[in-house]
């Protein structure tokens, strides 16, 4: 074919074919070349399938995991739901319950006077609302006040009013008043009366926040029984908490001075007389003229 060519051109055809059948000679045969083709694309299918293993591993062992981690950390009755709609977020805050557990009875004493008749014929949702809260008071009086007080229960128609029953049967009437400040003027820290009575005590105390308290241990009712008292101003308003004996059995009330000032001084009982405060429930005292 390429005696046909001018001499040069010759020399040219020469060269290329040269080169083509160098490059030829360095490549496997066919017969090689199909053994290489099927290990690599062998290789590459294994390569695919460990990939498809090792994922479904990992999520075996992902569940396997998840299963014994409930098992261990949780006990024989522990169940598993599923969030629902009505769940709350994380930046949401559930209603809280104004209702304290268990609830108390209240008792029932009939009115003697106009203000408390005058209490039964307020609007249905201010009597719930005062009854909530003598609800939350009585349950949180229960939790500081000493046991020998008895179970505590709020006196309906009496909202500062609240009764400790023991086991025994005595009874000690409770007042904790939260009255707005009126027009009388300010106690004496510590009556002279309080101090002339044989066994009677009068101190000065400082609350949570600066707040100056008077704690009194009186006799009250008769020569033998006592009653002890503590009161303060917060806000607006002159709080008092008193535990009276029961006259009936001759017995003083059961709580200490530095009892009844622990109990005013949580942070639980300083909330109530804050709400108080706030949402007055008893009338302003005032002073009668000549009296």
């Amino acid at each position: 074919m390429t005696a046909n060519l001018p001499e040069e051109d010759r020399g040219s055809a020469l060269l290329v074919r040269d080169a083509m059948e160098s490059a030829v000679a360095e490549l496997p045969s066919l017969h090689d070349l199909v053994p290489a083709a099927v290990t690599q694309g062998r290789r590459r299918r294994a390569r695919a399938r460990l990939a498809i293993a090792a994922g479904i591993a990992c999520a075996a062992g992902a569940v396997v995991f998840g299963s014994l981690t409930l098992s261990v950390g949780g006990s024989a009755h522990t169940t598993v739901r599923p969030a629902t709609s009505g769940t709350p977020s994380p930046h949401e805050s559930p209603e809280p319950d104004h209702t304290p557990e268990p609830y108390r009875t209240p008792v029932h004493i009939d009115p003697t006077s106009d203000d408390e008749r005058s209490m039964a014929n307020l609007p249905p949702t201010e009597q719930k609302r005062r009854a909530q809260f003598q609800q939350q008071a009585a349950v949180l009086l229960d939790k500081l006040l000493p046991d020998s007080v008895g179970l505590i229960r709020p006196v309906d128609l009496y909202v500062s009013h609240y009764q400790g029953e023991t086991t025994d049967g005595k009874v000690f009437t409770i007042i904790f008043s939260v009255r707005p400040i009126g027009d009388s003027p300010d106690p004496e820290p510590c009556p002279s009366a309080a101090l002339a009575d044989k066994g009677g005590s009068c101190e000065q105390a400082m609350l949570p926040g600066g707040i100056k308290a008077t704690s009194l241990r009186v006799f009250t009712d008769s020569p033998e029984t006592m009653a002890t008292s503590v009161r303060f101003r917060y806000g607006h308003s002159d709080i008092g908490l008193t535990v009276n004996p029961d006259v009936n059995a001759k017995a003083s009330a059961p709580v200490t001075s530095d009892e009844l000032l622990a109990a005013v001084g949580d942070s639980r009982f300083l909330d109530l007389v804050r709400y108080a405060d706030e949402h007055p429930m008893q009338k302003k005292q005032t002073t009668t003229a000549g009296g």
